[in-house]
């Protein structure tokens, strides 16, 4: 076998739960699940440790936290044991005082070698020691104790043994447990004090050196309470407390992951003393409204600048609350606010936003008032402290004006002939913000608001639209249809719930007043719901769920249903939350009946796709949406047209998982747009424009205000596409649009509670306006054969691999992904053999790729020799990284390669790598890393410092991005301080190794971290490249190494040396036969230059340009060849003083600055390729002066 692939390679180089179940909170492997200082923290054979020593030491406590959420009642066992003189403790129902420090604070269960103090209650950060074993304690209201029994003093359990600790926790009932024995038992009903709901955390005690072991930790969830307990959440007398006299403000929100969403805060605290004023400085990204004891005391949607409130007047003695509705567009998100209270006699006390605020995604029953039961509420999470990137100090700018402001830009649509006029200003008050948009029979509009205001119905006249609203409790439509003489209503979230709804009229009295649930979803949010649809045949209803909607159980798919997230190296969530516990397979779009009767998967792998559209072929198109957060990272996708055929994946996962479209298992993007927000899209079909826009789909962005006309040119049995801007303006908010039945198109702006309106654009050139109809051509016949392969995607049929078989050789993509879709719907049994024995290269590729899907893991040896059959030698690149895909996906799915076998894989590879562009580079190191290949840091290392020859990215519009201030600005920032995207893959691939290397490496790579420091992305793109630097820290055992490469990577490096930042560059590039384009350069003696080496040779090769010494090229270049088994880690450049200043082997597309000091001797210095057989013919002359 091994041989075999051996072969191959050789070639290759040629070319909630409920009720009392049990929950095991350990998976005895590592620390996924939980969260603390990774110092201190790790998993050794099975078993949770925590351990300090007299060179590791905490300078408080710290814990290990489980990020499975607030608990409430519960049972938790588990078995420890304590080494070392200090003690321990399990902390539960507490706060997180501090996420970055790991700080802890509330209940505690005490591990201590003191007999009276094991098993004991105490209160981190807050009343201290509340029961000691052998008491029965019992706080009042007030917070008086009556206890009984005396502390236990008799030692019957030995610390350092492995003993058994129990926690159960019913309402305020809480009993501590060691060994089968009650320690404690508490009845805690103090106000202000006790704690329903919190974390649980493992202690690790500060002081002398410790270790801690904990496995077998078992959670049982209890039923919720009979009884209502209401927690006031720091409800003390502001006046009487102990706290910090000037707290700083943090920004503070639900979670660390904000999505475009709605967010309740609360802060209560109790006065007993008159005031003589109060004051509240407030302000949210991106808006807010604020209440004081129920009072509405103002709003603001300008984070920039924060609001200032004299609030005295809404105030009393007794318990006061400050309730806050704040909203974030999409972004990162954040709430900050203060309130001054200045007593009669002259105190003052700030009581600021932090982590004592308690939150909830939804409003509960008297939110806005003090002391009701906020059950379900948790504590918020800080986000930052003010004066942290990216909001800065508001707080020290002058006050906003606290009104709500309106959208007030002018539409301009570009092409000629077209104009474009508001026709109705929505009042928002009554009509709410305007999301989805549908046109009936008669040419009536019907415009869905995203809150709960519900469904209008707009009449088109001469003069003002009459609009009715729609008697029906339906609202939050993020899709609306007319079809079937019904209006459809795909709801997010509103009334009556997320769901698929059909709304008629009942008496045919022209009032639509009968809803009819056709089906309920699992989802709701900017990522929930979203867009019906018809299909073009006019029998079919077409779905659309973004990835935080549950795909609807259907009845039948186009997908296999065994998606999976399919990542060869651990994949990691996004730096900030976002989506990290959503799995394959993302978004996705549905088919169903006009009753809703059965459902039918058609496509999935999308990020958040607003609506779909089809062309006049009768094809899918849809605009999925990107991650900005991502921006200047690998796995960045812009926002992108999608063609949607049969059985489509497009590959969103969450976090760095995102697949690059070279995958085979994935189809390629139409059209990249760049940075925006999709929302509705639409077709040209039915309107009275010329005839190339209605041939047009038009997709919304409402970040940038702009409607852009996708004109698509048929390419085999798909599309490629061109943009064209078609109404833009600032701000315009578009959110849906429809062709009218008089021809014209109409369309909304409004969304997150944005001011709506409704506009129409209508042509009045001159260019023909008559109905365009479809026309055959070669392209048709091969649509026919790809949509001959649909027909087998969901079912398996008798006969059907004969007709498959062909189509997966096809040289149209589209074509063979959907023979391959099909091919996996048919019993395997039928042609796996098939698969093993074909000998077309590409037929073989994608009949395998189908087998690593679907195939039993038996057959992972089989696939892996079967690959080594193909004549690999004559494989296009498309067709190496298909081989690296299969052969990936058959490891992930089937299991990994024994140890020799990894081996002979890893150096019959190697040799092709580096290789001469970034996916087969991307691919390559991945596959290296998975395999443990000896050589894969000494030849990635020296990548890292090789830059791009340009932006990494899509081309950013400045005019577009100019339209959205808030936006635009982050990538803006990123194209000003160009961020290396291979290179960060690198750093994502090698922070998986753990072997292999030296301290040369280890500072190269470390220092790269340092240098990353410079180069600017999205919202998680810092927090990513930190997460990456802490785990690649992680691997290094000696401590004092480890803190060496920390201090290391923090360091400041400027991305030009200094006293370089006026050198003069000179450009050196190459040009085939191995020849440097230019061959002679001109210095002066002791001038500071850089040597700006580009390798642009079209041949692929590796190059390096290295300065020697006059006369000594012939020493330098044999010498490269003697250099031994560290070639590699070299560069091949020789460890001889004839050597002045080298660049490393610089990858194809690559380029590299060469600083250096020109010697103060004047002469014919040689600069040389040193890679092995260059030298002799790709050299050139430095001549200093």
């Amino acid at each position: 076998m091994a041989k075999k692939i051996l072969t191959l390679f050789t070639l290759l180089n040629l070319s909630v739960l409920c009720g009392a179940e049990s929950k095991n909170l350990f998976n005895g492997k590592d620390l996924t699940g939980w969260t603390g200082n990774p110092e201190f923290w790790k998993v050794e054979n099975g078993i949770i440790v925590g351990e300090t020593t007299n060179q590791k030491k905490t300078p408080g406590n710290t814990f290990l936290i489980w990020e499975g959420g607030n608990l409430g009642d519960f049972e938790l066992t588990l078995k420890a044991r304590v080494k070392g003189n200090n003690n321990s403790g399990i902390q539960y129902r507490s706060k997180v005082l501090n996420e970055k420090t790991w700080s802890v604070g509330g209940y505690q269960m005490d591990m201590h070698p003191a007999p009276n103090y094991l098993g004991m209650m105490y209160e981190e950060r807050g009343r201290g020691i509340i029961a000691q074993r052998g008491q029965n304690v019992v706080i009042d209201s007030k917070g008086k104790r009556t206890s009984t029994g005396n502390p236990d003093k008799e030692k019957t359990d030995n610390l350092a043994d492995w003993n058994e600790f129990k926690i159960s926790a019913i309402g305020n009932k809480l009993t501590h447990m060691v060994n089968g024995k009650v320690t404690v038992d508490i009845e805690d009903n103090e106000d202000g004090k006790k704690s329903s709901t919190g974390v649980i955390a493992l202690q690790l005690h500060a002081g002398g050196p410790m270790r801690l072991e904990v496995k077998d930790i078992s959670l049982v969830r209890k039923d919720e309470k009979t009884s209502k307990n209401i927690n006031p959440r720091i409800a003390e007398n502001v006046f009487l407390v102990n706290a910090v006299k000037n707290p700083r403000v943090k920004w503070i929100w639900k979670n660390k992951s904000a999505g475009t969403e709605t967010i309740y805060a609360r802060r209560q605290w109790t006065l007993n003393s008159p005031l003589k004023s109060s004051k509240l400085s407030i302000t949210c990204d991106n808006g807010f409204t604020a209440y004081v004891n129920g009072q509405k005391v103002g709003s603001g949607n300008q984070w920039e600048a924060h609001y200032e409130f004299d609030i005295k007047k809404y105030l009393h003695n007794g318990d006061n609350v400050l309730a806050v509705e704040a909203r974030n567009e999409g972004q990162v998100a954040g709430l900050a606010a203060k309130i001054k209270l200045v007593s009669a006699n002259g105190s003052i006390r700030n009581i600021v936003s932090d982590n004592e605020w308690i939150v909830n995604s939804k409003k509960t029953d008297g939110w806005l008032a003090p002391s009701v039961d906020t059950t379900g509420w948790k504590n918020a999470v800080i986000a930052g402290k003010m004066g942290d990137s990216p909001w800065g100090d508001v707080f020290s700018k002058k006050p906003g004006i606290p009104v709500a402001v309106a959208a007030k830009g002018v539409a301009k649509v570009h092409p000629k002939g077209f104009e474009v006029e508001k026709i109705y200003n929505v009042p928002k008050g009554q009509q709410g913000s305007w999301v989805s948009m549908a046109v009936d029979s008669k040419g009536r509009l019907y415009c869905g608001d995203q809150g709960g205001q519900g469904i209008f119905r707009i009449t088109l006249t001469s003069e003002e639209p009459v609009i009715e609203k729609v008697p029906v409790p339906v609202s939050g439509a993020h899709g609306l249809l007319w079809a079937f003489d019904s209006l459809y209503a795909c709801t997010n979230g509103q009334k009556p719930g997320s769901g698929l709804y059909r709304i008629t009229d009942s008496d045919g009295d022209d009032v639509l007043d009968k809803v009819q649930e056709l089906r309920r979803f699992n989802g709701g949010g900017e990522h929930g719901p979203h867009a019906v649809s018809l299909s073009p045949d006019g029998k079919h209803l077409f779905v659309i769920g973004g990835n935080m909607t549950t795909v609807p159980k259907p009845e039948t798919s186009a997908l296999k249903m065994n998606y999976a997230e399919d990542q060869l190296l651990p994949r990691m969530t996004d730096a900030r939350g976002h989506a990290r516990n959503v799995k394959a397979p993302g978004g996705w779009i549905a088919r169903t009946d006009p009753e809703g009767k059965s459902f039918h998967l058609y496509s999935a792998g999308y990020r958040n796709h607003y609506d779909i559209a089809f062309n006049k072929d009768g094809e899918m198109f849809t605009y999925d949406s990107d991650m900005e957060w991502d921006s200047g990272t690998p796995w960045y996708r812009p926002t992108r047209i999608y063609h949607v055929t049969s059985g489509s994946e497009f590959g969103w996962r969450t976090g760095t998982g995102k697949f690059p479209e070279w995958y085979p298992d994935v189809l390629p993007p139409t059209l990249d747009i760049g940075p925006g927000c999709p929302t509705g899209v639409i077709s040209g079909l039915g309107s009275k424009f010329p005839a190339k826009y209605q041939d047009a789909i038009y997709a919304f962005c409402w970040t940038y205000g702009t409607i852009y006309a996708i004109h698509l040119k048929q390419d085999g049995s798909s599309y490629s596409a061109e943009k064209e801007e078609f109404v833009t303006g600032v701000p315009l908010n578009v959110t849906d649009g429809v062709i009218g039945k008089d021809g014209n198109m109409y369309f909304a702006v409004g969304g997150r509670g944005t001011q709506s309106a409704l506009y129409r654009v209508k042509y009045s050139g001159s260019d023909s306006i008559a109905p365009i109809k479809a026309k055959g051509s070669s392209e048709t016949k091969l649509r026919e054969i790809r949509r001959s392969m649909a027909v087998y995607h969901g079912q398996a049929v008798e006969g059907a691999v004969d007709k498959i078989w062909p189509n997966l050789g096809h040289t149209d993509r589209y074509i063979r992904y959907a023979a391959r879709v099909a091919l996996e719907h048919q019993p395997v049994v039928e042609w796996q053999e098939k698969a093993l024995e074909e000998e077309d290269t590409q037929t073989s590729l994608s009949a395998l790729l189908a087998l690593s899907r679907q195939g039993d893991a038996a057959l992972k040896d089989d696939i892996l020799g079967s690959l080594s059959t193909l004549t690999v030698s004559e494989m296009s690149e498309s067709q190496k990284l298909e081989a690296l895909r299969v052969m990936g996906l058959t490891f992930i799915r089937m299991g990994g390669p024994d140890d020799e076998t990894a081996q002979e894989i890893a150096e019959a590879i190697s040799p092709l790598y580096p290789a001469s562009t970034d996916a087969m580079n991307r691919e390559l190191v991945a596959m290296l890393v998975y395999l443990k290949a000896d050589d894969v840091l000494a030849k990635t290392i020296p990548l890292m410092n090789q830059d791009a020859a340009g932006l990494e990215e899509i081309e950013f519009d400045d005019k577009l991005l100019a339209r959205s201030g808030q936006y635009g600005r982050t990538f803006q920032n990123q194209k000003a301080n160009n961020p290396q995207r291979q290179q960060i893959w690198y750093a994502y691939a090698l922070k998986n190794v753990s072997e292999g290397w030296n301290e040369n490496l280890r500072k190269q790579f470390f220092s790269w971290y340092a240098k990353s420091r410079n180069f600017k992305g999205g919202a998680s793109f810092e927090g990513f490249l930190n997460n990456f630097r802490n785990e690649s820290l992680s691997k290094i055992q000696d401590a004092n190494l480890r803190a060496e490469m920390d201090s290391l990577s923090k360091k400041q490096i400027a991305l030009v040396p200094e006293d370089f930042e006026d050198a003069r560059i000179l450009k050196v590039g190459a040009k085939p036969e191995m020849k440097f384009d230019i061959e002679k350069l001109e210095a002066k003696a002791g001038e500071m230059i850089g040597i700006e080496f580009i390798n642009n040779d079209p041949t692929g090769l590796m190059h390096n340009l290295a300065v020697c010494a006059p006369g000594s090229r012939q020493k330098v270049v044999a010498s490269a060849l003697t250099i031994g088994p560290k070639a590699i880690e070299q560069n091949f450049v020789p460890d001889i003083p004839e050597v002045i200043a080298s660049t490393p082997q610089v990858a194809p597309g690559r380029k590299y600055t060469l600083y250096m000091k020109v010697p103060s001797k004047a002469g014919d210095y040689t600069y040389v390729c040193t890679y092995p057989g260059h030298g002799q013919v790709m050299f050139g002359t430095l001549k200093v002066k």
